[in-house]
């Protein structure tokens, strides 16, 4: 899952693609889809406007996605399995 900053903060967030209902600590919260789902440092999550998320937020750099490094690491394997 990609990571984004919140000057100084760090969080996890994914884009929505469907509307989604979350209870969280403050009560029940709508996201829409183009909103985002933040997992903040405490794992909890919360729903965020898109404009708000893309005004306070900034992509992580230098960061290594696991999920692509399995998909590329598992296509390399295959290839050389086949190629033998």
């Amino acid at each position: 899952m990609p990571k984004y900053r919140k000057k100084p903060i760090i969080v996890e967030a994914v884009k929505l693609t469907r509307s989604i209902t979350v209870e969280t600590s403050n009560g029940t919260m709508k996201g829409l889809p183009g909103d985002y789902l933040i997992t903040d440092e405490n794992g909890e999550q919360y729903p965020c406007d898109r404009d708000q998320f893309e005004a306070d937020y900034e992509l992580v750099k230098g960061q290594i996605h696991l999920k692509e490094l399995f998909q590329k690491s598992f296509m390399f394997l295959k290839t050389k399995i086949y190629k033998t």
